[in-house]
Order: structure tokens, then C-alpha cells, then sequence
């Protein structure tokens, strides 16, 4: 009988034991299970504004490093309890050397802080393989680059990057915005580059444009000019990869008929909602080297440009030209031309023309032509621009 009791009570002992050390077992592997709270990084073309997590006890002062170039007006502290902590910060005159925040509360603090600053740069670059016929994409890389001269580093932060300048926010809703979802170390003094979209093997168009944009809707004084033919590649994303593009340069490279690479030059590649298709402009440097050729479209195509009135209305606010277009096809192919007609920063409109445009974007407008062999073309329109 005493045997039988002695075994029960160090049953009971043994489970009172491994009852009270089963909580902290779960409790160690719950907050093993917690992940790092990240913050994140918003990158304007002007300046950044960075959110991250702190947390100190209270006892003491507690040291954040920071960019020397904080803008001390915009810090902001977030928690629930709203009991904010008082902070100095540093002096140094090198902007892009790191400064320490020193905050100093009696109570414990846990929670975000969000100032901005200056320092950090980004850009989209391009590198692309076309085949020697131009009908065919080998491969299409692109890479988002953080030039990071802060003076200060960032780990584990989620980057958002916003293609305008902060100033221009309360002005100009259209911008864009490009997000990172895994979060990334960006270390100071250091470019970090960041994969983006790739594509291999994708068929390809040709476009011929004439721009009668820019320069040529100033005021020309009977200037008869000779505008350059220009050839642009189209083509798609796969759907499945498909992301927003930022505008940025672009390298080109073409593999020739003998399997070697050569380096066609750089180009720029305009901004390209995700579905849309990308439109590459064959750099100068080539278009010297096709001129070359008896077949070349540059030899075969010719547009001239005549403005024909220009005047002023609305206390010059408002101007209006009107246009002749001649487009001479001296090959033996029909061609179809795109004359490009982009405002620039003006609000601008077609209000007469002699055949139908199509809306390119919010900001320009073009007309399909089509030009028989050994013929031409009159192009004629009028336009209004406004000035901002």
C-alpha cells in the first residue's frame, strides 16, 4: 500500500513539473515563430521617407543612426499609448554623413518612426538582344538600381518607388508607383540592383515614325524642314510576368548571322503600363549604319514639314499652327507611316486636319499613313497649344 501511494505522488510531481515548464516551452517556441517587424522606404525622384520599427525600455537613452540630411520637421512617432519621447539630433555639416537621433522617455516605447530625407536615388535600366532582322527579342532584362548615399543604412525594409518629384504631388495625381515586396538591405555607399522583368524568344514589330512634335510646334517662320524617319521596335510582356515599366536607358545588343553579339549603342525606353506593348527606339548610331544600304527605309522615305501660319491668342497663352506634311515613298514596298504628334508639358488639341488622328496617350496624338511605292502624301492639320 505505501509502495502504491509512494508511486502516485511522484506521478503527481512529475505532471506538476512538466505543467509548469510546458508554458514557457510554448511561450519560447510562439515568439520564435514571430517575424522581424519590417519597415519601409518610400523613394521620391526629390527625396525619401522612411518607416521603421523602434522599441526601447525607457531606462535610458536609446541612439537611432539616421541620414545627416533628416528633415528634423517631419519626424513622427507612432504607438498606442501616444506618448511621444524628446529627441536631439546631432549636428554635422556633411549632409551625407549618418547623424544619431538620441531619444529620451520615462516611459517604454514600441512602435514607428517616419521622417524624410535626402540621399537616395533610383532608375530603371534596360538591357536587350534583338535578332539581326529585328523581328525577334532573345532576351530583355531589366533591373531596378538604389544608389544609396544617405550616409545611413536600411535592413529589412519593404521599397516603394514613386516616379515624381514630392513637390509636384499636390499638383499632379498621375504619377507612378513601382513596389518591392521582399524586403532588402541597403547597405550606405553602396548601388544595390534589383531584378525586375526578363523575357526570352518574343516576336517583334517595326514601326516607321515622323515626330512633328518638340521644336516644331514653335514658331518656324515659313521654315520648310526635312523631319527623320525613325524606327521603333513593339513588343509584349508575357501576361504572367507582366509588371509596370518606369521609363529609363536601354542597351542594345544584336546577335548577327555568324552567333556574335554586337553593341548596337543606348536608347531610352518611355514608361509602359503593365498589357501595353514596349516600344524600343532604334538608336541613331544604327540608323547611320542602315542609311548605308540601298534598301534602307531612311533612303526610301522622305517627310517634309511646312508650317503655314502661326499666331498667338488670349494674350499668348494660347497658340495655333497650322501644318503640311509631304511624305515621299521612293522604294518599291507600301509603307505605313506613324506621325507622332506629342505636346510636351502644354495642353494641346487637333482642331482641323485632313484625315482622322488616334489618341496615343493624354499627351499625344498620332495619324496612320499609308504610302503607296512611288508615291506621296499631304498631310495637313492645325493645332492649339496652352500653355500651363
Amino acid at each position: 500500500m505505501r509502495v502504491l501511494l509512494l508511486i502516485i505522488c511522484l506521478a503527481f510531481v512529475f505532471q506538476s513539473g512538466y505543467a509548469e515548464n510546458a508554458p514557457d516551452s510554448k511561450k519560447e517556441h510562439a515568439e520564435s515563430k514571430k517575424e522581424t517587424k519590417v519597415g519601409s522606404l518610400v523613394i521620391y525622384k526629390d527625396r525619401c521617407v522612411a518607416t521603421l520599427p523602434i522599441k526601447f525600455s525607457g531606462e535610458k537613452e536609446h541612439s537611432l543612426t539616421v541620414p545627416g540630411s533628416i528633415d528634423s520637421q517631419s519626424i513622427l512617432f507612432h504607438q498606442e499609448s501616444n506618448l511621444n519621447p524628446e529627441y536631439v539630433i546631432s549636428k554635422n555639416k556633411d549632409v551625407l554623413t549618418a547623424v544619431d537621433l538620441i531619444l529620451n522617455s520615462k516611459h517604454p516605447f514600441q512602435g514607428e518612426i517616419t521622417y524624410t530625407f535626402s540621399g537616395i536615388g533610383w532608375h530603371m535600366h534596360y538591357v536587350v538582344e534583338v535578332s539581326e532582322q529585328f523581328d525577334e527579342i532573345q532576351n530583355f532584362n531589366s533591373f531596378v538600381s538604389i544608389d544609396n548615399q544617405s550616409g545611413a543604412s536600411f535592413e529589412n525594409i519593404r521599397l516603394r518607388l514613386v516616379n515624381a518629384q514630392t513637390d509636384d504631388l499636390a499638383k499632379n495625381q498621375t504619377f507612378h508607383e513601382y513596389v518591392i515586396d521582399t524586403p532588402k538591405f541597403i547597405n550606405k555607399g553602396s548601388v544595390v540592383r534589383i531584378p525586375w522583368v526578363e523575357i526570352h524568344k518574343q516576336k517583334a514589330g517595326q514601326d516607321y515614325r515622323l515626330d512633328v512634335g518638340k521644336d516644331n510646334l514653335k514658331d518656324l517662320q515659313g521654315i520648310d524642314k526635312q523631319i527623320p524617319l525613325q524606327i521603333w521596335l513593339h513588343f509584349k510582356l508575357d501576361e504572367k510576368r507582366s509588371q509596370d515599366l518606369a521609363n529609363g536607358d536601354i542597351t542594345i545588343y544584336i546577335r548577327d548571322h555568324s552567333n556574335a553579339l554586337r553593341f548596337l549603342g543606348s536608347s531610352a525606353l518611355p514608361s509602359t503600363k503593365a498589357g501595353d506593348d514596349i516600344q524600343l527606339a532604334i538608336p541613331p548610331l544604327l540608323l547611320a549604319q542602315l542609311k548605308s544600304s540601298h534598301d534602307s527605309p531612311l533612303t526610301q522615305i522622305q517627310g517634309n514639314l511646312e508650317q503655314t501660319e502661326f499666331k498667338t491668342l488670349l494674350t499668348e497663352k494660347v497658340t495655333e499652327a497650322a501644318y503640311r506634311l509631304t511624305i515621299r515613298n521612293f522604294g518599291e514596298k507600301e509603307a505605313n507611316i506613324k506621325v507622332m504628334l506629342p505636346f510636351g508639358e502644354n495642353r494641346g488639341k487637333v482642331v482641323r486636319e485632313s484625315m482622322a488622328h488616334k489618341q496615343e496617350s493624354s499627351q499625344s496624338v498620332y495619324w496612320p499613313v499609308r504610302v503607296a511605292p512611288k508615291t506621296e502624301v499631304v498631310l495637313r492639320y492645325r493645332v492649339q497649344l496652352m500653355k500651363e
